[in-house]
Formats: C-alpha cells, structure tokens, sequence
C-alpha cells in the first residue's frame, strides 16, 4: 500500500541537537521552508500523490530534544528559536504546519489570537527567560476564524452580541477583535462602495480581512512590548494560515492555488496607519471578480485608524 507520510524523524546516530538559527531573518526562512513542506505534504494528500522510495516530507528531531540520552535526573534545556501566538482552533497545528519538532517552538493559543494579560505574560515570560534562544515572535491567525467570525456576526447584527446565550467571558474575548472588524469594513465600503453590506458575500469577505487585520493589530501590540523590553534583536512577525490551500500567508488571497511563493511572514506594523492599507489591500483581493493575486509585500501606505467601541443596546435598537 502506498502512503503519504509526514514523519518526525529520530536519528539515534546524530543526537545531538539541531543549531538554533543565528538570527531573525534566519529564524523567519526557517519557518516559511517549514510551512512550505507542510503544504507540499497536503497537497499529496488531496491529489492522492503517494511518496515513492525515501519520504519526501520529514521533520528531523532528535533525543536530545525530548530528554533522551541524559544523566539521570537532569532535565533538558528549553530553547526554542520562535514564540507562536495562535488561535486554539484544532485545524491549525501550529508545530505540524510550521514543519517544526519538539523545541522549536514556544506556542501559545487562544481562541481568535487575542492577546490577553496572560497571553501577554506568557510572551513576557518567554522573551525574558528564554531570550538566549528566542529569534522572531509570530502572531498566527487562520480563515475562517470562529472567534473573528463570531465578533462579525455581532458587529453585523449587534443584538446578537447581548443575547443571554452569550457568557460574559465570551462576550469579552469578542469585543477584543471588533476594532478589526471595523477596520475591515471600512476597506470593503471603500473599495466595494457605500453599499458593499448588500453585495454578495460581504459577510464571508468581512471575516477574511478581518482575520488578517486582527492578526497585523496583535503583532503591533507585540512589537511595542518587545521594543519596550529592549528586545531589538527580536523580530515580530504575522500571518494568516489559508486552512484552504494550508499556507501561511499575507496578504490572503482565498481563492489562491498553494504555491511556494505564496508562502511569507511579514513584518509587524510600526505605526497604526498601515491597519487600514491592509484592509483595502484585503477589500482588493476579495472583490467579487476581482480578485489579484497577493504581492510580496503588504502595503504600507499611510491612513488613520477608524476605531470604533463595541456595539450597544441602541445600536441593536436602530
């Protein structure tokens, strides 16, 4: 029988540990080569293209990595070169798509990426204790996002939002993403026109863009704290990993084929102006029967922020 494997590979003869990338620009190739495999995996998988002789697709690990082959009692040193903020969605396994093994990776998730206090403690935490190791931090979204999806379906029916089947603490993960929201609707209605709401597949567009805003907005936050920390060896970076062809790119173009050079990480924002460059970038690539193919780099042109506060019992009532 022929399959399509994605190993974790262990070579009991070179144990020793893989070399951590020298830099952020290393650690960031590192990371798109990875996904690039994963994605080259998945695409076998969906055209039922089977390896033939040596596997293609392998994720080299080693002992040393999981505790193997140490005095007895001593622990192994932690020491990944990348921290992974990402949604807890079950279809986006960070490691697996990142084609990284046991302690590349720091990675925290939670539902819709946001970056709450203790998310935020855990990054501290990371950059702070692990910092002889740590190289870039990314903020990770993906498409079709339950989190994003529920803050649009609240901003677009803002009832919604305060119905009792809605737990205050859902409700509060929720408001963290509606600025995104906002911003993404307001790309739409510039690119799209002042009825962009009636058009066909606005609400599906609006999650699009506003995952990837959502993502651009956290990496932002991130940059700040990592500045702040002095950190300036550190590179924050984003992304948005496309579960319909299993690359992380950006921008996202949806409909797009996998192809390896869809595949970047870009640089997190340094000013709140370029939020609304990427949601017209995104309104863009998500017009119907217009859709260009993402360029290499996300726009930077300078634009203000529309921020807008979560939606209220008169907002429901109008």
């Amino acid at each position: 029988m022929n399959t399509i494997d994605y190993i974790y590979r262990f070579d009991p003869e070179k144990p020793s540990a893989k070399p951590l990338p020298h830099d952020a620009d290393a650690a960031r190739r590192v990371l798109e080569d990875g996904n690039r495999l994963f994605s080259q995996w998945m695409e076998s998988c969906r055209t039922g293209t089977p390896s033939h002789g040596e596997p293609r697709y392998i994720v080299h690990c080693n002992g040393l990595e999981v505790g193997m082959l140490r005095t007895r009692g001593e622990m192994p040193t932690q020491s990944p070169f990348a921290v992974v903020v990402g949604c807890s969605d079950a279809r986006v396994p960070t490691e697996m798509l990142f084609g990284q093994g046991f302690n590349d990776l720091f990675v925290i998730r939670v539902a819709g990426n946001v970056m709450s206090d203790v998310c935020q403690a855990s990054v501290d935490f990371a950059l702070t204790n692990l910092s002889q190791s740590v190289r870039v931090v990314v903020v990770l979204g993906h498409s079709g996002c339950g989190a994003v999806t529920a803050a649009v379906d609240a901003y677009l029916r803002p009832l919604k939002f305060w119905s009792k089947s809605v737990s205050p603490m859902l409700r509060s993960l929720t408001q963290r993403v509606f600025v995104s929201v906002r911003e993404a609707a307001n790309g739409l209605k510039e690119v799209w026109g002042p009825e962009a709401r009636d058009v066909p597949g606005y609400r599906e567009a609006l999650v699009e863009s506003a995952v990837c805003i959502n993502a651009a907005q956290a990496s932002f936050g991130l940059r700040q704290e990592v500045e702040r920390n002095g950190k300036w060896e550190v590179e924050v970076l984003y992304g948005v990993h496309n579960i319909r062809n299993h690359q992380v790119c950006m921008p996202v173009d949806p409909s797009a084929p996998r192809s390896d050079e869809n595949v970047m990480l870009a640089v997190a924002p340094s000013n709140p102006r370029e939020f609304e460059a990427l949601a017209i970038q995104m309104a863009e690539i998500l017009r119907p029967g217009a859709r260009p193919r993402p360029g290499p780099t996300a726009s930077r042109t300078a634009s203000p922020v529309d921020v807008a506060p979560p939606p209220t019992v008169e907002d429901a009532k109008g």
